[in-house]
Protein backbone atom coordinates (compact mmCIF):
# COMPACT_ATOMS: atom_id res chain seq x y z
CA UNK A 1 0.00 0.00 0.00
CA UNK A 2 1.79 2.81 -0.81
CA UNK A 3 -0.86 5.50 -0.15
CA UNK A 4 0.60 8.01 3.09
CA UNK A 5 -2.32 9.46 5.12
CA UNK A 6 -1.53 12.46 7.59
CA UNK A 7 -3.99 12.58 10.38
CA UNK A 8 -4.73 14.98 13.24
CA UNK A 9 -6.96 16.01 15.41
CA UNK A 10 -8.29 18.13 18.64
CA UNK A 11 -8.89 16.78 22.51
CA UNK A 12 -12.42 15.61 21.47
CA UNK A 13 -10.85 13.28 18.88
CA UNK A 14 -7.75 11.90 20.26
CA UNK A 15 -8.98 8.57 21.27
CA UNK A 16 -11.02 7.98 17.57
CA UNK A 17 -7.72 9.17 16.02
CA UNK A 18 -5.75 6.37 18.55
CA UNK A 19 -8.04 3.80 17.12
CA UNK A 20 -8.09 4.87 13.40
CA UNK A 21 -4.48 5.48 13.14
CA UNK A 22 -3.48 1.84 14.33
CA UNK A 23 -6.63 0.67 12.17
CA UNK A 24 -5.01 2.71 8.85
CA UNK A 25 -1.35 0.60 10.05
CA UNK A 26 -3.01 -2.70 10.17
CA UNK A 27 -4.13 -1.73 6.14
CA UNK A 28 -0.64 -1.41 5.26
CA UNK A 29 -1.01 2.49 5.30
CA UNK A 30 1.83 4.93 6.39
CA UNK A 31 0.64 7.28 8.90
CA UNK A 32 1.96 10.87 9.54
CA UNK A 33 0.56 11.30 13.16
CA UNK A 34 0.21 15.33 14.33
CA UNK A 35 -1.16 15.36 17.20
CA UNK A 36 -2.58 16.04 19.69
CA UNK A 37 -1.42 14.27 22.34
CA UNK A 38 -3.09 13.06 25.40
CA UNK A 39 -0.43 15.22 27.43
CA UNK A 40 -1.09 17.96 25.89
CA UNK A 41 -3.68 20.83 28.27
CA UNK A 42 -5.01 23.09 25.62
CA UNK A 43 -5.18 22.76 22.05
CA UNK A 44 -7.21 24.60 19.06
CA UNK A 45 -8.05 22.39 16.05
CA UNK A 46 -7.29 25.51 13.46
CA UNK A 47 -3.77 24.51 14.34
CA UNK A 48 -3.80 21.03 13.65
CA UNK A 49 -6.09 21.25 10.37
CA UNK A 50 -3.80 23.37 9.10
CA UNK A 51 -0.74 20.69 9.34
CA UNK A 52 -2.59 18.07 7.23
CA UNK A 53 -3.66 20.89 4.63
CA UNK A 54 0.52 21.42 4.08
CA UNK A 55 1.38 17.74 4.22
CA UNK A 56 -1.07 17.33 1.40
CA UNK A 57 -0.24 20.82 -0.43
CA UNK A 58 3.01 19.91 -0.21
CA UNK A 59 2.71 16.28 -1.48
CA UNK A 60 4.08 15.01 2.02
CA UNK A 61 0.27 12.80 2.22
CA UNK A 62 -2.21 10.91 -0.34
CA UNK A 63 -4.90 11.91 1.66
CA UNK A 64 -6.28 14.02 5.20
CA UNK A 65 -8.08 12.38 8.36
CA UNK A 66 -9.00 15.42 10.63
CA UNK A 67 -11.07 14.41 13.84
CA UNK A 68 -12.76 16.87 16.33
CA UNK A 69 -15.98 16.77 18.46
CA UNK A 70 -18.26 17.47 15.59
CA UNK A 71 -15.99 17.18 12.14
CA UNK A 72 -17.67 20.55 11.55
CA UNK A 73 -14.36 22.78 12.61
CA UNK A 74 -12.15 20.62 11.00
CA UNK A 75 -13.92 20.53 7.78
CA UNK A 76 -14.29 24.20 7.39
CA UNK A 77 -10.70 25.60 8.27
CA UNK A 78 -9.38 22.66 5.74
CA UNK A 79 -11.93 24.14 3.01
CA UNK A 80 -10.51 27.73 3.35
CA UNK A 81 -6.84 26.48 1.58
CA UNK A 82 -6.86 26.08 -2.12
CA UNK A 83 -6.51 22.18 -3.64
CA UNK A 84 -8.06 20.84 -0.65
CA UNK A 85 -11.54 19.32 -0.31
CA UNK A 86 -12.56 18.09 2.90
CA UNK A 87 -15.85 16.44 3.40
CA UNK A 88 -17.72 15.51 7.05
CA UNK A 89 -18.91 11.80 6.72
CA UNK A 90 -21.13 10.24 8.92
CA UNK A 91 -22.14 7.13 7.13
CA UNK A 92 -20.15 4.59 4.20
CA UNK A 93 -22.72 6.04 1.52
CA UNK A 94 -21.01 9.27 1.45
CA UNK A 95 -17.60 8.51 2.16
CA UNK A 96 -18.03 6.67 -1.17
CA UNK A 97 -19.40 9.91 -3.07
CA UNK A 98 -17.46 11.91 -1.97
CA UNK A 99 -14.47 9.99 -3.38
CA UNK A 100 -16.45 9.24 -6.58
CA UNK A 101 -18.59 12.29 -7.30
CA UNK A 102 -16.35 15.06 -5.65
CA UNK A 103 -12.33 13.76 -5.44
CA UNK A 104 -12.08 14.68 -1.94
CA UNK A 105 -8.73 14.46 -0.34
CA UNK A 106 -9.42 15.48 3.24
CA UNK A 107 -12.06 12.98 5.32
CA UNK A 108 -13.58 14.70 8.69
CA UNK A 109 -14.92 13.04 11.65
CA UNK A 110 -16.91 13.73 14.44
CA UNK A 111 -15.76 11.78 17.24
CA UNK A 112 -18.90 12.56 19.20
CA UNK A 113 -21.24 11.37 16.81
CA UNK A 114 -19.36 8.36 15.05
CA UNK A 115 -18.93 4.93 16.49
CA UNK A 116 -15.02 3.67 15.99
CA UNK A 117 -16.49 0.52 14.03
CA UNK A 118 -18.25 2.74 11.59
CA UNK A 119 -15.99 5.05 11.55
CA UNK A 120 -12.99 2.65 11.18
CA UNK A 121 -15.86 1.57 7.77
CA UNK A 122 -16.16 4.89 6.62
CA UNK A 123 -12.30 5.24 6.56
CA UNK A 124 -11.87 2.24 4.72
CA UNK A 125 -14.49 3.15 1.96
CA UNK A 126 -13.22 6.84 1.25
CA UNK A 127 -9.47 5.33 1.07
CA UNK A 128 -10.37 2.68 -1.17
CA UNK A 129 -12.89 4.79 -3.76
CA UNK A 130 -11.36 6.24 -6.36
CA UNK A 131 -12.72 9.59 -8.80
CA UNK A 132 -14.96 8.21 -11.62
CA UNK A 133 -13.65 10.99 -13.55
CA UNK A 134 -16.88 11.62 -15.50
CA UNK A 135 -17.41 14.29 -17.05
CA UNK A 136 -20.37 15.45 -15.46
CA UNK A 137 -18.33 15.47 -12.18
CA UNK A 138 -14.83 16.67 -13.34
CA UNK A 139 -16.76 19.76 -14.85
CA UNK A 140 -18.19 21.03 -11.85
CA UNK A 141 -15.07 20.16 -9.75
CA UNK A 142 -13.35 22.87 -12.26
CA UNK A 143 -15.92 25.47 -11.87
CA UNK A 144 -15.05 25.52 -8.21
CA UNK A 145 -11.39 25.71 -9.14
CA UNK A 146 -11.91 28.83 -10.98
CA UNK A 147 -13.50 30.03 -8.67
CA UNK A 148 -10.72 29.70 -6.03
CA UNK A 149 -8.58 31.00 -8.93
CA UNK A 150 -10.88 34.02 -9.46
CA UNK A 151 -10.66 34.93 -5.81
CA UNK A 152 -7.09 34.58 -5.66
CA UNK A 153 -6.57 36.60 -8.07
CA UNK A 154 -8.63 39.57 -6.69
CA UNK A 155 -6.51 39.17 -3.59
CA UNK A 156 -3.08 39.48 -5.51
CA UNK A 157 -4.56 42.17 -7.89
CA UNK A 158 -3.18 45.58 -6.86
CA UNK A 159 -4.95 47.43 -10.22
CA UNK A 160 -8.62 48.20 -10.63
CA UNK A 161 -9.86 47.34 -13.92
CA UNK A 162 -12.16 50.39 -14.35
CA UNK A 163 -9.58 52.28 -13.17
CA UNK A 164 -7.20 51.21 -16.51
CA UNK A 165 -10.03 51.89 -19.10
CA UNK A 166 -10.86 55.09 -17.11
CA UNK A 167 -7.16 55.85 -18.24
CA UNK A 168 -6.91 54.13 -21.37
CA UNK A 169 -9.94 56.31 -23.08
CA UNK A 170 -7.70 59.05 -21.73
CA UNK A 171 -4.44 58.03 -22.72
CA UNK A 172 -3.91 60.57 -25.98
CA UNK A 173 -3.86 63.56 -23.77
CA UNK A 174 -0.77 63.01 -21.42
CA UNK A 175 1.27 65.54 -23.37
CA UNK A 176 -1.42 67.79 -23.83
CA UNK A 177 -0.64 71.19 -20.91
CA UNK A 178 -4.03 72.05 -21.32
CA UNK A 179 -5.73 68.80 -21.88
CA UNK A 180 -6.99 66.09 -19.29
CA UNK A 181 -4.11 65.80 -17.27
CA UNK A 182 -2.90 69.78 -17.44
CA UNK A 183 -3.12 69.28 -12.83
CA UNK A 184 -0.33 66.90 -13.40
CA UNK A 185 2.05 69.08 -15.78
CA UNK A 186 1.34 72.16 -13.69
CA UNK A 187 2.16 70.09 -10.42
CA UNK A 188 5.00 68.62 -11.76
CA UNK A 189 7.94 70.78 -11.01
CA UNK A 190 7.18 70.89 -7.52
CA UNK A 191 6.89 67.39 -7.41
CA UNK A 192 10.13 67.24 -8.98
CA UNK A 193 12.01 69.88 -6.93
CA UNK A 194 10.92 68.37 -3.73
CA UNK A 195 12.45 64.68 -5.33
CA UNK A 196 15.56 65.67 -6.17
CA UNK A 197 15.82 67.82 -3.23
CA UNK A 198 15.48 65.11 -0.89
CA UNK A 199 17.41 62.41 -3.22
CA UNK A 200 20.63 64.95 -3.26
CA UNK A 201 20.31 65.06 0.90
CA UNK A 202 20.46 61.78 1.40
CA UNK A 203 22.28 60.08 -1.78
CA UNK A 204 26.07 61.51 -1.61
CA UNK A 205 26.28 60.26 -5.41
CA UNK A 206 26.24 60.96 -8.96
CA UNK A 207 22.80 61.21 -9.88
CA UNK A 208 23.94 59.17 -12.98
CA UNK A 209 24.69 56.27 -10.12
CA UNK A 210 20.84 55.80 -9.34
CA UNK A 211 18.20 53.85 -10.66
CA UNK A 212 14.58 54.80 -9.86
CA UNK A 213 11.26 53.20 -10.32
CA UNK A 214 8.56 54.84 -11.58
CA UNK A 215 5.26 52.66 -10.70
CA UNK A 216 2.19 54.17 -12.67
CA UNK A 217 4.17 56.42 -14.56
CA UNK A 218 1.11 56.89 -17.14
CA UNK A 219 2.51 58.72 -19.69
CA UNK A 220 5.69 59.42 -18.63
CA UNK A 221 5.74 63.19 -17.41
CA UNK A 222 7.62 62.53 -14.39
CA UNK A 223 9.68 60.05 -15.84
CA UNK A 224 10.83 61.99 -18.22
CA UNK A 225 11.56 64.73 -15.86
CA UNK A 226 13.97 62.08 -13.56
CA UNK A 227 15.80 61.03 -16.34
CA UNK A 228 16.75 64.83 -17.83
CA UNK A 229 18.42 64.94 -14.48
CA UNK A 230 20.44 61.91 -15.61
CA UNK A 231 18.66 59.35 -13.05
CA UNK A 232 18.56 55.76 -14.34
CA UNK A 233 14.76 55.43 -15.00
CA UNK A 234 12.21 52.67 -15.97
CA UNK A 235 8.28 53.01 -15.66
CA UNK A 236 5.74 50.60 -15.16
CA UNK A 237 2.20 50.76 -15.64
CA UNK A 238 -0.86 48.23 -15.93
CA UNK A 239 -2.56 50.40 -18.60
CA UNK A 240 -1.11 49.46 -22.24
CA UNK A 241 -2.22 52.66 -23.72
CA UNK A 242 -0.65 54.50 -21.56
CA UNK A 243 3.18 52.52 -22.20
CA UNK A 244 2.48 53.08 -25.46
CA UNK A 245 2.27 56.93 -25.35
CA UNK A 246 5.10 57.03 -22.58
CA UNK A 247 7.67 54.85 -25.18
CA UNK A 248 6.55 57.19 -28.20
CA UNK A 249 7.27 60.49 -26.32
CA UNK A 250 10.17 59.84 -24.84
CA UNK A 251 11.51 58.16 -28.21
CA UNK A 252 10.56 61.69 -29.82
CA UNK A 253 12.47 63.52 -27.11
CA UNK A 254 15.46 61.30 -26.96
CA UNK A 255 14.99 59.87 -23.87
CA UNK A 256 16.36 56.71 -22.87
CA UNK A 257 13.60 55.76 -20.41
CA UNK A 258 12.87 51.90 -20.19
CA UNK A 259 8.71 51.86 -19.99
CA UNK A 260 7.07 48.08 -19.25
CA UNK A 261 3.37 47.67 -19.43
CA UNK A 262 2.92 45.09 -16.05
CA UNK A 263 1.76 45.36 -12.91
CA UNK A 264 4.08 46.12 -9.57
CA UNK A 265 3.13 42.34 -8.19
CA UNK A 266 4.35 41.26 -11.37
CA UNK A 267 7.21 42.83 -11.70
CA UNK A 268 10.72 40.42 -10.75
CA UNK A 269 11.31 41.75 -7.11
CA UNK A 270 15.08 40.28 -7.78
CA UNK A 271 16.02 43.38 -9.63
CA UNK A 272 16.27 46.59 -6.54
CA UNK A 273 16.57 50.35 -7.51
CA UNK A 274 17.72 53.52 -5.40
CA UNK A 275 13.97 55.20 -5.65
CA UNK A 276 10.84 54.38 -6.37
CA UNK A 277 8.10 56.30 -6.74
CA UNK A 278 4.55 55.89 -6.07
CA UNK A 279 3.09 59.47 -7.23
CA UNK A 280 -0.96 60.22 -7.83
CA UNK A 281 -1.19 56.26 -8.16
CA UNK A 282 -1.93 54.97 -4.58
CA UNK A 283 -5.76 56.53 -4.46
CA UNK A 284 -6.25 54.40 -7.99
CA UNK A 285 -5.14 50.84 -6.70
CA UNK A 286 -6.81 47.89 -5.34
CA UNK A 287 -5.54 46.04 -2.07
CA UNK A 288 -3.38 48.48 -1.05
CA UNK A 289 -1.30 46.97 1.85
CA UNK A 290 -0.76 44.32 -0.83
CA UNK A 291 0.40 47.34 -2.99
CA UNK A 292 2.65 48.52 -0.73
CA UNK A 293 4.35 45.65 -0.10
CA UNK A 294 5.38 44.50 -3.18
CA UNK A 295 6.23 48.14 -4.32
CA UNK A 296 8.45 48.21 -0.88
CA UNK A 297 10.25 45.02 -2.09
CA UNK A 298 11.52 46.76 -5.21
CA UNK A 299 13.95 49.00 -2.91
CA UNK A 300 17.80 48.56 -2.41
CA UNK A 301 18.67 48.43 1.38
CA UNK A 302 18.58 52.22 2.38
CA UNK A 303 16.46 53.35 -0.41
CA UNK A 304 13.92 56.02 -1.20
CA UNK A 305 10.29 55.77 -1.81
CA UNK A 306 8.12 58.71 -2.83
CA UNK A 307 4.91 58.85 -2.18
CA UNK A 308 2.05 61.91 -3.29
CA UNK A 309 -1.52 61.73 -3.17
CA UNK A 310 -4.65 63.10 -1.58
CA UNK A 311 -6.03 63.79 2.32
CA UNK A 312 -9.34 62.10 3.26
CA UNK A 313 -10.54 65.03 4.52
CA UNK A 314 -13.73 67.67 4.45
CA UNK A 315 -11.60 69.92 2.52
CA UNK A 316 -10.11 67.81 -0.23
CA UNK A 317 -13.88 66.65 -1.10
CA UNK A 318 -14.80 69.95 -1.68
CA UNK A 319 -11.04 70.92 -3.62
CA UNK A 320 -10.14 68.32 -5.24
CA UNK A 321 -13.58 66.55 -6.32
CA UNK A 322 -16.28 69.17 -6.24
CA UNK A 323 -13.99 72.20 -7.45
CA UNK A 324 -11.39 70.43 -9.97
CA UNK A 325 -13.70 67.44 -11.29
CA UNK A 326 -17.22 70.03 -11.68
CA UNK A 327 -16.58 73.44 -11.19
CA UNK A 328 -12.96 74.20 -12.28
CA UNK A 329 -13.33 71.02 -14.65
CA UNK A 330 -10.02 70.37 -14.51
CA UNK A 331 -10.03 66.70 -14.25
CA UNK A 332 -13.03 64.49 -15.56
CA UNK A 333 -15.65 63.97 -13.46
CA UNK A 334 -15.15 60.62 -11.48
CA UNK A 335 -11.63 60.92 -11.49
CA UNK A 336 -11.24 60.27 -7.94
CA UNK A 337 -13.39 58.77 -4.90
CA UNK A 338 -12.92 60.59 -1.86
CA UNK A 339 -13.03 57.11 0.41
CA UNK A 340 -9.63 55.97 -1.94
CA UNK A 341 -7.94 58.56 -0.48
CA UNK A 342 -5.74 58.26 2.22
CA UNK A 343 -4.44 59.91 5.60
CA UNK A 344 -1.07 60.59 6.13
CA UNK A 345 -1.01 58.33 9.42
CA UNK A 346 -2.46 55.44 6.98
CA UNK A 347 0.50 55.47 4.68
CA UNK A 348 2.84 55.98 7.69
CA UNK A 349 1.21 52.50 8.79
CA UNK A 350 2.06 50.65 5.24
CA UNK A 351 5.66 52.57 5.58
CA UNK A 352 6.35 51.29 9.20
CA UNK A 353 4.87 47.28 8.86
CA UNK A 354 7.53 47.07 5.64
CA UNK A 355 10.35 48.24 7.58
CA UNK A 356 10.52 51.95 6.30
CA UNK A 357 11.17 55.22 8.13
CA UNK A 358 9.46 58.40 7.55
CA UNK A 359 11.64 61.04 6.93
CA UNK A 360 9.41 63.74 5.95
CA UNK A 361 6.03 65.04 4.54
CA UNK A 362 5.13 68.52 3.06
CA UNK A 363 1.67 69.73 1.22
CA UNK A 364 1.27 71.14 -2.13
CA UNK A 365 -1.19 73.74 -2.86
CA UNK A 366 -1.97 75.82 -5.62
CA UNK A 367 -1.61 79.07 -5.85
CA UNK A 368 -4.75 80.63 -8.08
CA UNK A 369 -3.16 84.33 -7.98
CA UNK A 370 0.08 82.74 -9.58
CA UNK A 371 -1.45 79.78 -11.23
CA UNK A 372 1.36 77.60 -9.45
CA UNK A 373 1.92 74.97 -7.13
CA UNK A 374 4.11 75.47 -3.91
CA UNK A 375 4.76 73.29 -0.65
CA UNK A 376 3.38 74.19 2.20
CA UNK A 377 2.99 72.76 5.76
CA UNK A 378 -0.72 71.86 5.27
CA UNK A 379 -1.22 68.78 4.64
CA UNK A 380 -4.92 68.13 4.56
CA UNK A 381 -5.35 68.36 0.73
CA UNK A 382 -2.93 67.33 -1.60
CA UNK A 383 0.28 66.23 0.21
CA UNK A 384 4.11 64.29 -1.01
CA UNK A 385 6.41 62.57 1.39
CA UNK A 386 9.31 59.84 1.17
CA UNK A 387 10.69 57.27 3.54
CA UNK A 388 14.01 55.62 3.78
CA UNK A 389 14.21 51.29 3.99
CA UNK A 390 15.86 50.26 6.67
CA UNK A 391 19.05 48.41 5.91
Amino acid sequence: MSDIISIASDHAGYELKSEIKSYLETLGYTVIDHGCTAKQKCVDYPDYAIKIVEDITNKKANYGILICGTGLGMSVMANRFEGIHAVLCNNVEIARLARDHGNANVLCLGARFTANELAKDIVKQFLETEFSKESRHKKRLDKLKNITSVNKKKKTQTYNEDEVSKFAKMASEWWDENGKFKPLHMMNPVRVSYIIEKIKELKKCDLKELSLLDVGCGGGILSESMARVGINVSGIDVCEENIKVAQSHAKKVGLNIEYTHISVEELDNNKKYDVVLLMEVVEHVDNLEFFMKKAIELLKPEGLIFISTINRTIKSFLLAIVGAEYILNWLPKGTHKWDKFLKPSEIANYLRENNVTLQNMAGMEYNVIKREWNLTKGVDVNYILYGVMNS
